[in-house]
């Protein structure tokens, strides 16, 4: 369950969390490590954790699949402690937390000499997010999705609110667990998946720092103040599609034409995005300093968006084998495929009419199935005529009976079996051809999904920022003054 990237089976603007919970002991204590992802859009953090403090933090990340060693599996006090998550539990042998194995892993993943930059992981974090990893790689069979750098989450860097606090409060589902009616119903104003995400986290983890609050009140502040950004930003995130997910799921082998077509579209509106902002009347407020970080995060893709215009058809199937997704004139090769593809179904069309004079049977069809490929079919009594006419040679001698219905015959011809040979080749090279150009277009997309989630983030950013001072404007609401009490 913790593994999902499928949008049919994921809630759009929800995290769906794979955790691992590790214990070291050392001969004083034991601690304890907490580490989460979401596969489907590469979100990866930390904590060190107490068991006093356990439970808190789960109820926080709700996690759809809790990843532990047997030796913890195993133990009543932990069991119990765990029962609200028993159904979601995936104990793993203990082995696969070892600490030393997880970080080794750990820095070849993100090919580091150590991951001190990343900061100071305790034995039991890095235990976590080392089977985290491990089992992810094995359960997809040895690919990964497109992880982001582990963020450490320092203990009380957010508000820990026990589990039957949160129930109560109806943060983000009601008592009886639904959306509608929670808090984050009400001042969820995002338009992205995204942004959704993003606003139901923030949310999920009220923040403690006095900086770090008003650096996000800054930002809302800004775009109250500034209603021609706001509007033109909210404009362009409609056109946005969730990239984040689209980059896991290419990322993990499981994406599609659409995914693409995703990046296409997001990255296009960048421009616009960034525009929204950098063109305000000089008498309007600066852009606050994270405003402009993440302006500064969208990047610059005009290379990729350029190239995956110009190669992607207008409409899009969903899994490549599909075919038909390459726009023409994008490969010279794959258009001399796909004419003699189309042009030998027009023969076809010719063949039928010249079949039907030579026989005299104007009912007389070419159909075709996968099982028998093309071929020509009659009502019974005249293809019983027709058989018997290309027994007795002459003209007629061209048709093969190949199967009595108990309404039909069906024939094929010499002709008939040449030019079916040559679509059926012209369409496999054709496909062929499309699945080699959709993997090129993958790997330069994944040449680029560092700086691609840099964007993702960026506009999940600005979404949540721009929702919240839409909200604000609508419900009068007034900045808070924050202090250290």
């Amino acid at each position: 369950p913790g593994t999902l990237t499928e949008d049919s089976l994921l809630d759009a603007r929800a995290h769906n969390y794979l955790a691992a919970l590790a214990q070291v002991k050392s001969d004083a204590d034991s601690e304890f490590g907490l580490a989460w992802l979401d596969v489907s859009t590469g979100d990866f953090h930390l904590q060190p954790v107490r068991r006093a403090g356990l439970t808190a933090a789960l109820a926080r990340l709700e996690p759809g699949e809790l990843l532990l060693p047997e030796k913890l599996f195993l133990d009543a006090e932990m069991r119990a402690l765990l029962e609200p998550w028993n159904e979601r539990l995936s104990p793993l042998p203990t082995p696969r937390f070892d600490s030393e194995n997880a970080r080794k892993r750990l820095e070849k993943l993100f090919a580091v000499g150590t991951l001190d930059a990343f900061g100071a992981f305790s034995r039991a974090e890095t235990a976590a997010a080392g089977a985290l990893v491990d089992y992810v790689e094995l359960t997809q069979k040895g690919k990964l999705p497109s992880l982001q750098t582990p963020q450490r989450l320092s203990l009380g860097a957010v508000m820990e609110i026990d589990a039957a606090t949160r129930r109560n409060l109806e943060l983000v589902h009601t008592l009886s667990g639904d959306r509608r009616g929670s808090l984050l119903s009400v001042i969820d104003r995002t338009i992205t998946g995204a942004g959704a995400r993003l606003l139901a986290s923030q949310l999920n983890a009220p923040l403690t720092d006095v900086g770090r609050i008003n650096e996000r009140l800054d930002a809302v502040t800004f775009f109250v103040t500034a209603p021609p950004a706001r509007e033109r930003l909210r404009t362009a995130f409609s056109s946005c599609p969730d990239i984040e997910r689209a980059l896991s799921r290419l990322s993990l082998g499981r994406g599609g034409p659409r995914d693409l077509g995703c990046m296409r579209d997001a990255l296009a509106q960048v421009p616009a995005l960034r525009a929204a902002v950098m063109e305000l009347p000089a008498s309007l407020l600066p852009p606050s300093p994270l405003v402009a970080r993440q302006l500064k995060a969208l990047g610059e893709h005009e290379t990729l968006v350029g190239r995956l215009s110009r190669a992607l058809a207008a409409e899009l199937p969903l899994l490549a084998r599909d075919g038909g997704f390459i726009a023409p004139g994008y490969d010279a090769a794959l258009d001399e495929f796909l004419a003699l593809r189309d042009e030998s179904r027009k023969l076809i069309t010719g063949l039928q009419a010249g079949y039907a004079e030579l026989s005299g049977i104007s009912a007389l069809k070419i159909r075709h199935n996968n099982i028998l490929g093309y071929y020509i079919e009659t009502s019974g009594k005249p293809g019983e005529a027709l058989m018997e006419k290309a027994r007795a040679g002459g003209p007629e001698s061209i048709f093969i009976h190949r199967q009595s219905m108990a309404n039909a015959m069906r024939f094929t011809t010499v002709a008939l079996s040449e030019l079916e040979d040559k679509i059926r080749s012209a369409a496999d090279k054709a496909l062929a051809l499309e699945l080699k150009l959709f993997a090129d277009l993958v790997g330069e997309v994944l040449a680029y999904r560092t700086e691609i989630a840099a964007a993702a983030a960026a506009i999940a950013g600005l979404d949540v920022a721009t929702a919240l001072a839409h909200l604000a404007i609508d419900e009068e609401h007034v900045r808070p003054t924050i202090d250290d009490s």
